[in-house]
């Protein structure tokens, strides 16, 4: 018997667009389906064509990702969703873990960033930390009045 809630079961429901197999599904195993997990996936192909590597990254996008906050109550709209991208043959989908959140020196110095540019996004912060050093950090510090023992906490 084929386990219907593992990863190889549901990318093949997503791939082969099967329609009739969230409704398969017994009511606690629909609660045990994680879409989140499912688009990590189902963006992510693995093929030697460029054309379906895009085409599962911009459709997963599109129709789940950008519109994931308003519809996450709705998993099984979601998952239809998710099968709109399918192509109607298995794919390999390899797993990408998102990216980790920075913790230490760091993480304080670009949170301190952000509070202080607020209009910048991750990657501009993140260029702004790599073109600067430290004593440009702290120089900003001092003239913003900061102690030199908050300036210590930044770095730490």
């Amino acid at each position: 018997m084929v386990d219907k809630l593992s990863i190889k079961e549901e990318m093949r429901a997503i791939d082969q667009r099967d329609r009739g197999w969230w409704d398969s599904l017994t009511e606690e195993e629909q609660k045990k389906v994680s879409i989140f997990v499912l688009m990590r996936y189902t963006s992510a192909v693995q093929t030697k064509n460029p054309d379906i590597e895009y085409h599962y990254l911009a459709l997963t996008n599109e129709l789940v990702n950008k519109h994931y906050n308003i519809l996450r109550r709705d998993v099984q709209l979601q998952h239809k969703l998710l099968q709109c991208v399918g192509l109607g043959t298995n794919q390999f989908h390899p797993w990408i873990p998102p990216s980790k959140q920075r913790k230490g020196k760091a993480g304080k110095l670009i949170k301190w960033l952000q509070e202080l540019y607020p209009i910048y996004n991750d990657d501009e912060l993140e260029l702004l930390v790599a073109n600067n050093d430290k004593k440009d950090f702290e120089n900003i510090a001092e003239e913003m009045g900061m102690d030199k023992k908050q300036i210590k906490e930044l770095f730490k």
